[in-house]
């Protein structure tokens, strides 16, 4: 899939106050924020995709929060995962397409119990099923398509998210100085 990022401008104050927290606190309320203002957009790619034979496209579509190690900062990835039982390795064939392939001096050969009733006019020579070029496709871009209007919403509802979990990262920091200014 097409690599597509987006930085925030206009929320410096916001950061900063997110700053002025602890590290766990920090990356505990910015990953979150990331993952609220990110969740509510997996069924949208969801309904993009299309129900291929098996439907590994369609449920390897998901959400990674990363929050990083050493620095503060969080991600969301949306898109297909390929990790695992996640098995959307093929998804940028569907978005860009493929060309029409011809093998040099041979034929593309593909065992008879994996060729589904369709293709039973091909050739059919020991339990193996030949052809001699395969068709390509042009791609979909849907998911291009979606990312470009998309990305300026899930902008403005980060702002808005970033917002709302500093308030919960301030309250949650005092009631743990509270806490320990009590003993408990």
């Amino acid at each position: 899939m097409a690599q597509m990022g987006v930085r925030i401008q206009g929320v410096e104050e916001i950061l900063q106050g997110f700053a002025k927290l602890p590290k766990g606190m920090q990356k505990k309320y910015l990953g979150a924020a990331v993952r609220a203002a990110s969740k509510s957009e997996v069924r949208t790619v969801r309904s993009l995709t299309p129900r291929g034979p098996t439907g590994n496209l369609k449920r390897s579509v998901g959400l990674l929060v990363e929050k990083k190690k050493k620095a503060t900062t969080s991600t969301a990835v949306l898109g297909y995962r390929r990790d695992g039982d996640k098995k959307g390795f093929h998804a940028w064939w569907i978005e860009e397409g493929v060309k029409d392939r011809t093998p040099r001096g041979r034929t593309f050969a593909v065992p008879a119990a994996n060729v589904k009733s369709l293709f039973a006019e091909q050739q059919v020579n020991n339990g193996t099923v030949f052809w001699q070029s395969v068709k390509g496709f042009s791609g979909t871009g849907k998911f291009k398509a979606w990312a470009d209007s998309a990305l300026p919403q899930i902008k403005s509802r980060l702002e808005g998210v970033l917002g709302e979990y500093l308030d919960k990262a301030i309250a949650e920091t005092a009631r743990r100085e509270l806490r320990k200014m009590q003993g408990k």
